[in-house]
């Protein structure tokens, strides 16, 4: 075998994967064998197999497992049989602090011997639970390789409830065989056989991959039906929540402080809005430990007031901190649980309140419900990170556990505005200021990503983007930044700029229409469309180019002005004003949806395919003489 039929180019192939997890030995074992098919694909031989190990109490390391009993081989293709003699070594990714302890993400990493194209690399090992929980599987079928052939399978006691959440191609179905009765115990046996799995597609702007990859995920539940489920695993999930909310003394007294001087609902919500937005988010800094918030004399969290006094808080915690003190203030105020729409969208037959990643609050002022979202840094207030907009959610109300949605934005609520304004000599050299303005959820992306580095990472990143924008010919010399910890403002950024500008053919100078285009390509190549487009939220990008000239060039040429439109969803505009020694040039472009299936797929393409030809229209100046070439050192 040296490629795989329908997928040219391919790196590897899976042949043979299997997964079985027997809970008598709290065990499960896997099995992969993979046909190296290129250069590319040796990369496959390196194996990293990730696993968590946490200290402290065991009622805290449910998810702990060991990874043992590791072998591997390596079989060219004349036969020879290279086996795997040496000993995987263990690398920390991630280590968590917990109440009683510390959470290690860990993995065993271990690269199989002597692998060239056309190889088969084999390898099998353990991953073993705490004996003290049942090792419930995931089976996840579909990844980035074809899977020739798979075999999944777990055995388990116990009189649970088990069900589970299917997303298979047509024709695979799950074998499910139980034994004995709930007197003397139940033995259940789940199997799944599948061949030529396909690898899952790769798309520019796809949808979460947890939507739609094939995989089978189990879980124990006792409800009569789901809606039954999310009342129940509701009800208890608020009882805690509002338990550790609801104002007490300390809380109250500190927040008729912060609103002191308020009259209306909506100024005092803002005021305490503003002081939970002060407090630090652990969430984007880092967790303490216990035993150092002890050392400093920090309270542990038994209540939402125990986050105020300690200044500091996850995102859950702020976010049931502000809902405390609005309903200490007097306002009716909930939590609201959410899925993260950058991971996977809500499914309301996959009963897991593990699908709720997230909380944010919802307010009456006025009589009207009013989503807000403390928990989410430098996220202005009246907004919710774009992650929680136009998703199902599970919140209280009147004390019933119910279905919302959360609202999509406006277009206008996330904007980007690119103006740029430059200076031209006779010779096409030209200088002056660029300035970016971020408004709505880029503002909150780049204000977060501060929080994660130094001012001069945040600068280098910034120089990045503009510079990925125009021109190679122009060059950055200087960048400030305005209003970074104001989430109630645009974020801006301006830029000295200096450098030549268009190409010159004789006596005649072509110029792009916009500056901020020259680093763009085709959005949509492909005539075809597997799976919805997807964005992240609507989004406004209004464009301004001002170049003065001097009088000794003339302005020939100019694009006409273009509207464009996709019905409800798209527009484009672009147009040139001129006067005797500048022009202008003004672009427009809104996109106000987030989700375009792929029966839309064709009108979408055009849209793009013809805003994006519109876009490489040039601007001609004309000299009454060629300028003189340049000079070897750069001079003109």
């Amino acid at each position: 075998m040296t490629s795989l039929p329908g997928y040219p180019g391919a790196a590897a192939v899976v042949l043979f994967r299997e997964q079985i997890t027997n809970d008598d030995s709290h065990a499960t074992y896997f099995h992969e064998r993979v046909k190296i098919l290129t250069e590319d694909g040796k990369k496959y031989a390196n194996v990293e197999l990730p696993y968590t190990k946490s200290s402290g109490e065991w009622g805290w390391i449910g998810n702990d497992r060991d990874i043992s009993e590791i072998s591997g081989r390596t079989i060219h293709p004349d036969g020879t049989i290279v086996p795997f003699s040496g000993k995987p070594y263990v690398k920390t990714l991630e280590t968590e602090t917990l109440d009683h302890g510390t959470a290690k993400r860990q993995a065993a990493v271990f690269t199989l011997p002597d692998v060239t194209v056309g190889s088969i690399i084999e390898y099998r090992y353990a991953s073993r639970i705490n004996e003290y929980f049942y090792n419930v599987p995931d089976w996840i079928i579909q990844g980035n390789l074809y899977v020739k052939s798979a075999h999944y399978e777990w055995s388990t006691n116990g009189n649970w409830p088990i069900t589970w959440f299917p997303i298979l191609p047509p024709g695979a179905h799950i074998e499910h065989h139980q034994f004995g009765s709930n007197a003397i115990g139940l033995r259940h046996t789940f199997e799944l056989s599948i061949n030529d799995v396909p690898p899952q597609v790769e798309e520019e702007f796809m949808p979460p991959i947890a939507n739609y990859s094939y995989r089978v995920l189990f879980y124990f539940v006792r409800a009569n039906s789901a809606d039954d489920f999310w009342k129940v695993a509701g009800k208890d999930w608020f009882h805690d929540a509002n338990s550790f909310s609801n104002p007490n003394s300390d809380l109250t007294t500190a927040t008729q402080q912060i609103i002191a001087g308020a009259t209306t609902g909506d100024e005092k919500l803002r005021k305490i809005y503003a002081a939970v937005e002060q407090l630090e988010n652990t969430d984007y800094t880092r967790e303490h430990e216990r035993r150092e918030d002890k050392a400093n004399g920090l309270a542990k969290l038994n209540h939402s007031s125990d986050v105020l006094k300690n200044k500091r808080g996850s995102s859950t915690e702020l976010t049931e901190l502000f809902v405390g003190m609005a309903r200490a203030a007097g306002i009716k105020a909930e939590l609201m649980l959410v899925p993260n729409r950058s991971e996977g969208f809500f499914i309301p037959s996959f009963l897991s309140l593990g699908q709720f990643s997230d909380v944010i609050a919802v307010v009456n002022v006025d009589g009207k419900d009013q989503f807000l979202d403390p928990g989410s840094r430098f996220c202005p207030y009246g907004k919710l990170a774009w992650q929680h907009t136009f998703v199902q959610g599970l919140r209280e109300k009147d004390k019933e556990v119910v279905f919302d949605k959360t609202p999509l934005p406006a277009f206008s609520d996330n904007q980007t505005v690119r103006v740029a304004n430059l200076s031209m000599d006779s010779t096409g050299h030209i200088s002056g200021t660029v300035d970016l303005a971020f408004i709505g959820s880029p503002a909150v992306e780049w204000r977060q990503e501060a929080l994660t580095g130094d001012e001069d990472s945040l600068k280098h990143n910034l120089r990045s983007t503009l510079e990925e924008m125009i021109p190679k010919s122009l060059e950055i010399t200087g960048l400030t930044i305005s209003a970074l910890e104001d989430y109630e403002h645009p974020l801006k950024v301006t830029y000295n700029v200096s450098g030549s500008f268009g190409a010159w053919t004789g006596k005649r100078l072509l110029l792009p229409a916009d500056l901020f285009l020259s680093g763009s390509h085709a959005s949509f190549p492909e005539e075809k469309r597997d799976l919805a487009v997807y964005f992240h939220y609507p989004k406004q990008v209004l464009d301004a180019l001002r170049i003065t000239f001097p009088s000794n060039l003339t302005l020939e040429a100019a694009p006409s002005a273009t509207k464009l439109g996709l019905p409800g969803k798209g527009l484009y505009a672009l147009s040139v004003e001129s006067n005797p020694t500048s022009f202008t040039t003004k672009r427009t472009f809104v996109f106000n949806d987030i989700l375009v299936l792929p029966t839309s797929y064709t009108q979408l393409r055009s849209f793009y395919s013809e805003l994006e030809a519109n876009d490489q229209q040039s601007i001609i100046l004309k000299s009454p003489i060629a300028p003189a070439p340049a000079s070897a050192d750069g001079g003109n």
